[in-house]
């Protein structure tokens, strides 16, 4: 008994050293969670890129309410352009785009909600994926923006549509 006295508080010591190491791995491995969710590993956008998401999609909701194909379509991707005329007709993105807003409940009201910023599995272009809310209305869907090579943030998917764009 007396030997075990002496190696009782080194035991202990280890014990709780071990433990503590244990949950700042467990910690750190939560904050990677967060901030890496959805972004395929690389770092998460910075609070200027939000702000410039949420900008852009402001003016696409403003587009909404104006019912403005030229602008709209100025702020959505290629990709989804095509994917809002085979969805409601018309020779191009601003033709189709009236339609496009009537489709929306309450498009006039609408107005932009959180953002959730995250990057493409390979972390290189940054997504924000933004909540549209329509006043009385369940939530159709989000509008994903991402940044595009000139640093401009364009919508890629639609709300009230089926996936498309990048």
């Amino acid at each position: 008994m007396r030997r075990l006295l002496p190696a009782l508080p080194l035991a202990l010591l280890l014990a709780v050293t071990a433990c503590a190491g244990g949950e700042e791995r467990e910690e750190a491995a939560g904050q990677t969670e967060e901030t890496g969710a959805g972004t395929g590993g690389g770092a998460a956008p910075d609070a200027g890129a939000e702000a410039e998401a949420l900008r852009a999609a402001g003016g696409f909701v403003a587009s909404l309410q104006a019912v403005d194909g030229e602008a709209g379509c100025a702020l959505i991707d290629p990709a989804a352009r095509n994917v809002l005329v085979e969805e409601h007709g018309g020779a191009d993105c601003a033709e189709a785009f009236p339609a496009y807003a009537e489709s929306l409940p309450d498009a006039e009201g609408a107005e932009v909600g959180d953002a959730v910023m995250g990057t493409d599995l390979d972390g290189d272009t940054p997504i924000a994926t933004v909540t549209l809310v329509f006043p009385g209305e369940d939530d159709p869907g989000v509008l994903e923006m991402r940044q595009d090579s000139d640093d401009q943030w364009l919508a890629t998917r639609l709300p009230g549509t089926t996936p498309g764009g990048a």
